[in-house]
């Protein structure tokens, strides 16, 4: 037997021996006869990860390379027990030992003779590293020569503490799961900073063979638990615990159920990874997990409400105002196949209704134009490549002077076809392409025509917060922050003045007072700009709101784009948004947007919005930018009547209110009188005869549709074509619009008298095969004309 075990022990002799001179002739020999460990290391922490909210709180977790789960970790963020416990448990000597334990080593040698099989491994928590970091690779003396090789090596020039948290990171724990930090979510649901010592002593106790000690099967439980008691014993030996703590440690519970991995705010999540990549490690965003679970439930407490109106899906978003952080996203009603859930709102693009008004009247301030600014709401037709069209406002009613501030506040669609007219397509376009609202297409500015003042593009919610943003930041154009300290790109679009008076527009509860009034989910604490808005047959709801703090966009429809049962951006979003605000203004609330250098006040007609004058019998002050030109003074009130003296855009207007009004206070400038309704010829009984001339008048040569004087064909427009209906009366509505008021507008048709028009200068034309020239004139040669053509 003592032959025997010299026999045996000699080779252990010259083993430890071997491995005293390597350590010694380490720095010449190690990089010559083993692998460089940081090339495995690199590959094993290089992929994989989680993205977390701006607090730390994991919500996503990304498979590495392998797929294997793992978040890292750095050191300090692991409990001091959860070291104790696994120093205890793998490898008492690590802080002193060189990266192989000599006294280990003997022991394990002297239990494995005396049992004659391997009862002990004396492998180092270095030695231990190099093992799962490198691939699967058979179990023999080879093997462990080369983990010792490489843990020496590794040994030469890296820190004890970096090894050791390479270790808590790479080690393998319950199914595909790596590292202490996912086996603390999966087990007791904490990070390991918060493990207490019985729940640092079970994962130090699984490290040894996790699959053994599978705590979510009964007979492994049992086994992890008798292992876990040991860690515990050997703790209180050395002193890592007191005897009341080992006392309480050992009557805990090994839970025997696997808790789901965190999944919170899969939109974001699924968004930043396609843009930025999967993280490595624990990477923070911008999100905050509170808000972002707050959010979700609020528009979920909102389905039942919408369901019943005909809409399935949601999106919303809130994004800190001052550093555009997105703080919370939901792209979907839920996340799962139940309503096309897995698509994301918040980056499709949908139509955007009235949205987009803010920014053509933000255009019109920067050309000097100004709030008070009056536009005439009246009916008007416009010519467009797909044929005549008549903008109308939401609730078909026209509403005479309106000023921009009204007209933004009330979301009206007339106003705003006549801004957009007399600003001009493509510059408006322009503006929307500078807000990245839009894309430069070629051609695309005359494809939305008029359109665009009224919504007709599709844009994405993700850049309509942004462009909603720059309300609140001078006009700056800011990039959105997925990740805390993530680079922004900034460039200035409006002029802070012109910002600022948007903001103020869209913040005035009286503005809207026309259409919305002033319902209670729109109060709040502090101003808060709010524009809603609704696509064609009720597909698309839409609610922005901008303050000093966020900006929150909320959207209503359907995925599929079937139409809602007339819901509108108000009582679609409304209720959501009054939830969300009330709960925003308590979370975080720092001040107001202050209005910059170079506003200041003018006092203003009511009527006319121009400066007030002696004979207005309403007043009131309105702001103005350094871009604003000056007022007129007021040319609605030069006596003392009682009544405003409109000019000669509002006949038409004037003459619908008098079907319905015994006293009007809206007149036509020079006491014009209103026309009757008989000479809407053909079509209602006319109580005298239209007086002809005997003669033609002839008109200067020019081309169609050419304006001499300031008076104006707007039906028809000049080139277009009438295709007649068998068996029915055909008419072509004929109106002019002057450059003043005028008593009457002469028609002729191919220089024949035809008819003489009073204020609204409208008239009915029987139409009959042909080409016509269609001429209005009045005092002299002050003319319109138009050429269309007229088949059967």
């Amino acid at each position: 037997m003592l032959r025997r075990c010299k026999r045996l022990l000699l080779p252990v002799a010259a083993m430890l021996v071997a491995i005293v001179l390597l350590w010694l002739l380490r720095g010449y020999i190690l990089p010559i006869i083993s692998e460089d460990p940081q090339h495995y290391l690199a590959a094993r922490f290089g992929s994989g990860g989680a993205l977390a909210d701006r607090n730390g709180r994991i919500m996503r977790v990304y498979s590495d390379e392998q797929g294997d789960l793992s978040v890292y970790t750095g050191l300090a963020s692991h409990s001091t027990e959860l070291i104790d416990a696994v120093l205890i448990a793998e490898d008492r000597n690590f802080y002193s030992h060189p990266g192989f334990d000599l006294p280990a080593i003997m022991r394990a040698a002297w239990q494995n003779l005396v049992h004659r099989r391997i009862v002990s491994g004396a492998s180092t928590i270095s030695q231990q590293l190099m093992r799962v970091i490198r691939p699967p690779a058979p179990r023999n003396i080879t093997s462990k020569i080369e983990e010792l090789l490489m843990a020496l090596r590794l040994e030469q020039n890296t820190s004890k503490d970096l090894i050791l948290e390479y270790y808590l990171n790479a080690v393998s724990m319950f199914g595909n799961v790596r590292g202490i930090h996912l086996a603390a979510q999966l087990l007791f649901g904490k990070s390991p900073s918060m493990l207490n010592l019985a729940e640092s002593a079970t994962l130090a106790a699984a490290i040894q063979a996790p699959g053994r000690f599978d705590p979510f099967s009964a007979r492994g439980n049992a086994q992890l638990r008798k292992r876990r008691d040991w860690v515990l014993a050997q703790m209180l030996k050395t002193g890592k615990c007191s005897e009341a703590q080992y006392k309480n440690a050992i009557k805990a519970h090994i839970p025997t159920y696997r808790r789901k991995l965190p999944f919170h705010a899969p939109h974001f999540c699924e968004l930043a990874s396609s843009l930025f990549g999967n993280p490595v490690g624990l990477q923070p965003t911008t999100i905050d997990l509170d808000l972002q679970n707050f959010l979700y439930s609020t528009t979920r407490s909102h389905l039942p409400r919408l369901f019943k109106s005909g809409a399935t899906q949601l999106a919303a978003m809130i994004v800190d105002a001052r550093t555009l952080d997105i703080l919370a996203m939901t792209g979907s009603a839920e996340f799962g196949p139940l309503a096309n859930g897995y698509n994301n709102a918040c980056i499709a693009r949908r139509s955007g209704g009235s949205v987009l008004k803010p920014f053509l009247y933000a255009l019109a301030l920067e050309y000097g134009y100004y709030p008070s600014y009056v536009l005439p709401d009246t009916m008007q037709t416009f010519k467009t490549p797909q044929g005549e069209y008549v903008p109308y406002n939401a609730d078909r009613r026209s509403y005479g002077p309106v000023s921009i501030r009204t007209a933004l506040g009330n979301s009206l669609n007339t106003a705003a076809i006549k801004m957009i007219n007399q600003l001009g397509v493509k510059s408006v376009f322009s503006l929307l392409v500078e807000l990245e609202l839009l894309l430069p297409r070629p051609g695309a500015a005359d494809f939305f025509g008029l359109g665009l003042a009224i919504g007709n593009p599709e844009i994405r919610m993700l850049d309509l917060v942004r462009a909603y943003a720059v309300l609140s930041n001078g006009g700056s154009l800011r990039s959105l922050r997925f990740f805390p300290g993530q680079t922004q790109e900034s460039r200035q679009i409006l002029s802070p003045q012109s910002s600022y008076l948007i903001y103020d527009i869209l913040a005035d509860p009286t503005a809207r007072l026309f259409t919305f009034g002033n319902p209670s989910f729109f109060k709040s604490k502090r101003p808060v700009a709010i524009k809603t808005g609704t696509s064609t047959d009720y597909r698309d709801c839409w609610l922005m709101a901008v303050n000093s703090e966020f900006v929150i966009a909320i959207w209503v429809g359907n995925f599929n784009g079937t139409p809602t049962r007339a819901l509108s951006g108000a009582t679609a979003c409304g209720p959501i948004y009054k939830n969300l605000i009330d709960f925003l203004e308590d979370y975080r609330n720092n001040g107001q947007i202050k209005p910059p250098k170079g506003i200041r006040k003018i006092r203003v007609c009511s009527t006319s919005g121009q400066a007030v004058s002696e004979f207005c019998p309403q007043s009131g002050y309105d702001l103005f930018s350094e871009l604003s030109r000056d007022p007129d003074i007021c040319t609605f009130h030069s006596g003392s009547s009682d009544q405003h003296e409109l000019p000669a855009d509002y006949a038409s207007w004037i003459k619908n209110r008098r079907r319905h009004l015994d006293h009007d206070p809206f007149k036509l400038t020079g006491d014009i009188s209103i026309s009757d309704p008989y000479q809407l010829f053909g079509l209602e009984k006319a109580h005298s005869e239209p007086a002809f001339s005997s003669g033609p008048l002839i008109l200067k040569s020019a081309p169609p549709g050419t304006v001499y004087g300031g008076i104006k064909i707007v039906s028809p427009h000049d080139g277009d074509r009438y295709v007649m209906a068998e068996g029915h009366e055909n008419y072509a509505l004929l109106r002019a619009l002057p450059g003043g008021p005028v008593p009457e507008v002469i028609w002729l048709i191919n220089g024949q008298e035809f008819i003489r028009t009073a204020p609204p200068y409208e008239a009915y034309w029987p139409l009959s095969p042909g080409v016509y020239r269609i001429s209005a004139i009045s005092d002299g040669d002050a003319a319109g004309e138009v050429e269309i053509f007229v088949e059967r």
